[in-house]
């Protein structure tokens, strides 16, 4: 049977077409990055009864099942739904936010790294799959062992005791510019150590400067480049 596959919008919805012609890999996420045992049942129920009987750990704190069929698809988002199991996304959106446990349980970590990634999805309204000019990735790290690889994200955030002040506050270090694939950039470290809401007003005036400015395919690091670094920090700072 011939389909007439919306590639794009499948890949908004979380499913990536495989090398192997007519099927597909879907990618479960779960805020924080932390699936229940539940959930991980359902997903080996999923996989057992649509795909080939295996997950596969990504990167970015999700779990994929390849092997699904085109006709399948509906049926497996579906179950998926039912389950409270959301999906990642792919193409130009923004990605699933990464956190590392930070001081939920981690003996290194100094900050709630789950408490700012609720603010970034409820208070800022950025949800996984939200449309962007090009791809965009925002990492929580809760210390500055930076496991999440907070230097190269468009936004990266690491947990750090201000020295500067007499309460040695806990704050956050930001990052930005920085990006992962082919041609792989560092973020800058912008030079103050911000309180929680100070980060989440600048996680807000850099997304909105990448929507406003941004060109197809362009990611964040090349629009500072070709903006002017000294520019856009008056623009997100002021």
């Amino acid at each position: 049977m011939q389909y007439s596959i919306d590639y794009d919008n499948l890949k908004r919805r979380g499913f990536l077409r495989q090398k192997q012609e007519g099927f597909f890999v879907v990618r479960a996420r779960m805020h924080y990055g932390v699936f229940s045992a539940v959930d991980l049942n359902k997903l080996a129920e999923i996989s057992n009864k649509y795909a080939k009987g295996f997950l596969h750990a990504t990167v970015r704190q999700g779990i994929e099942i390849p092997f699904i069929k085109f006709e399948d698809i509906d049926k497996v988002e579906n179950e998926l739904k039912i389950a409270g199991i959301e999906t990642g996304t792919s193409g130009p959106r923004l990605r699933t936010t990464t956190t590392c446990p930070g001081n939920n349980w981690c003996k290194s970590g100094l900050i709630n790294t789950f408490s700012i990634y609720d603010r970034i999805e409820k208070e800022l309204g950025f949800k996984c799959a939200m449309d962007l000019p090009h791809k965009f990735k925002i990492a929580v790290s809760g210390c500055p062992n930076t496991c999440t690889r907070a230097q190269n994200s468009e936004i990266g955030l690491h947990g750090a005791v201000d020295l500067s002040r007499p309460d040695k506050h806990i704050g956050f270090v930001i990052y930005l510019g920085g990006s992962g694939g082919r041609a792989p950039r560092i973020g800058f470290k912008l030079d103050k150590i911000f309180t929680e809401d100070e980060a989440l007003v600048l996680i807000d005036r850099v997304v909105k400067f990448y929507q406003n400015h941004a060109k197809p395919r362009q990611r964040l690091g090349l629009l500072i480049e070709e903006f002017g670094k000294e520019e856009f920090l008056k623009e997100i700072l002021a």
